[in-house]
């Protein structure tokens, strides 16, 4: 079997997971598309499958024109790319399609369903957050976007979006305004909140008013789990909001007093632990 080569013009990756030791490693890499502005696809590559440099594999353009095969049509979701038997060129060896798990309808607190191929990137933080705006949400101003496109992802995001049930309208974290899906109709992937804007993480010169902001919280029988200095967001006036909430959950009050017996240590960690370097495309 031959496989030609393609632009797949009507391709655009949205995020990849691809192991630099591709080659010599027995894992998978993953990768996360857009077809013809709508469909979104999963496809993983066996290990040695893909050719060039390894910053290639992650560079859409090149990775799109020269080294995937051509993306077959049909409504599947999810293919396999492996090296063909025969011609040892790389090839699509399978194409399904499949449910995949999203947020359970336990956690969907909040009424507001959005899609989120209908949101505009202003900017990129990291693979899982964004920066955005959509017409119908927020005056069209920037609000922040966290996915859970992957399957070991989507625990985080539940919890996540529980703990900010438990915190809404309480002033602690940034407003929840709403759940993403993928798709027009499809499993949610993850939530929007409010975009902390003109805000820093804080320091030890903000040890008193990130004290209580954990109180409100505390209050609320929630232990963060997560308190590094970048969690706390000071803005101005020292307004500090806390952000982060993978790992809160209700504990004991032991728990919640050592939690914020540790506050100081913290936020005189001199590490970058827990911050991002955003990066804008």
């Amino acid at each position: 079997m031959t496989v030609a080569k393609s632009n797949n013009a009507n391709v655009q990756l949205l995020v990849c997971l691809v192991d630099p030791q591709d080659a010599i490693t027995p894992d998978d890499s993953h990768y996360r598309f857009l077809v013809d502005g709508k469909y979104v696809k999963y496809v993983t590559t066996a290990p040695g499958t893909l050719a060039g440099e390894e910053m290639d594999w992650i560079f859409g353009p090149i990775l799109l024109s020269e080294l995937l095969p051509p993306f077959p049509p049909g409504k599947w979701n999810k293919g396999h790319v492996a090296k063909d038997p025969e011609t040892g060129q790389a090839a699509f060896i399978e194409t399904v399609t499949e449910s995949l798990p999203g947020v359970e309808v336990e956690c969907l607190w909040h009424p507001v369903r959005l899609n989120e191929l209908d949101f505009a990137q202003v900017e990129s933080v990291r693979q899982r957050v964004r920066i955005a705006t959509h017409p119908e949400l927020n005056d069209g101003k920037p609000v922040f976007l966290k996915l859970a496109v992957w399957p070991w992802e989507i625990a985080f995001a539940e919890a996540e979006m529980m703990a900010y049930e438990l915190i809404h309208d309480k002033g602690v974290g940034p407003k929840f305004l709403g759940n993403l899906t993928e798709g027009k109709d499809g499993r949610v992937v993850g939530f929007i909140t409010e975009w902390v804007q003109d805000a820093r993480a804080a320091g030890p010169g903000d040890l008193e008013s990130c004290r209580k902001a954990l109180e409100r919280l505390h209050e609320l029988g929630i232990k963060h789990g997560d308190i590094n200095k970048h969690n706390f967001l000071v803005r101005e006036g020292h307004d500090v909001v806390l952000v982060d909430f993978e790992t809160a959950k209700k504990c004991s009050p032991q728990e919640l007093e050592d939690e914020m017996n540790a506050l100081e240590e913290n936020l005189n960690d001199p590490s970058f632990r827990g911050g991002v370097e955003r990066i804008c495309e």
